[in-house]
């Protein structure tokens, strides 16, 4: 799944290219791929692009707002010209000079959300904060870690905790701050926590200059792979940098990779 750091490359590369510009329609391919309430609405223009976590949010100026979840393979892709709609395009955002946002998603899971800005979205309320923002600080980490008993992996991941990360981050950013993702989260100590918090941001200010990991299906919008596969140091890899075997485990259903050396 589209983390933290795919998304905000997405809104990037997005942002210069429809910023003011008019959508005409949106045009759905596959049932259930649009949630709206809002039929035969006049959408205006872009007003503003933003992300909340691995969500897209898109403002316009006839106060409409579209959120984009990407699920699990979900891809935007600009075209200003279209020649050849791909099989697995589940809609389409179409602009009044026909340049188009083509919205792929081979395993389904995505969704676009259309509503007017009175609307409450409630999964982005339910959200933790932002790992960039001045509240995600040692205060606040701290606090949502006491007396959990859960590994601290899992917490990371947890959305109403932080919001964006997700197993390929988590994984790289415990490994850097050299804690075993196992670990209580209750039990982490002052410097644990501390390390965590700049390592998060570290990691993801990395990946984000490198236009995300595409170790799977993610692309950026000209349809071509981010490079921070190339960069990884735990995640899918066999050998820590200090000669190690990586170790993988299953944690809430998701490949956890630890280097047991580095990581206590």
């Amino acid at each position: 799944m589209p983390e933290l750091p795919e998304v905000q490359t997405i809104v990037n590369g997005l942002e210069p290219y429809i910023l003011q510009k008019e959508i005409d329609r949106i045009i759905e391919y596959r049932q259930g791929t649009i949630n709206t309430s809002c039929q035969g609405i006049a959408f205006g223009r872009v007003s503003s692009l933003d992300r909340r976590g691995k969500y897209i949010i898109i403002k316009t100026s006839k106060a409409v707002t579209i959120i984009i979840h990407l699920g699990m393979t979900g891809k935007l892709i600009y075209k200003k010209q279209v020649k050849k709609i791909s099989d697995h395009c589940r809609a389409v955002i179409v602009f009044t000079d026909q340049s188009r946002i083509f919205f792929d998603d081979v395993r389904t899971f995505g969704k676009i959300h259309i509503f007017t800005h009175n609307v409450t979205f409630k999964a982005l309320g339910k959200m933790g904060v932002e790992p960039f923002s001045d509240d995600f600080n040692y205060v606040y980490l701290s606090d949502k870690l006491k007396n959990r008993k859960a590994p601290i992996k899992n917490v990371l991941m947890n959305q109403s905790v932080v919001a964006g990360l997700g197993n390929i981050y988590v994984s790289e950013i415990l490994h850097r701050s050299h804690v075993d993702p196992r670990r209580i989260s209750g039990k982490l100590n002052k410097e644990e926590v501390g390390e965590i918090i700049t390592q998060t941001k570290i990691v993801l200010r990395e990946a984000i200059a490198h236009n995300g990991t595409s170790v799977s299906d993610f692309r950026r919008i000209e349809d071509k792979k981010g490079e921070f596969q190339n960069f990884l140091r735990v995640y899918q890899k066999d050998y820590c940098n200090c000669g190690t075997a990586i170790q993988r485990n299953k944690m809430a259903g998701r490949s956890t990779y630890f280097c047991p050396r580095c990581q206590k």
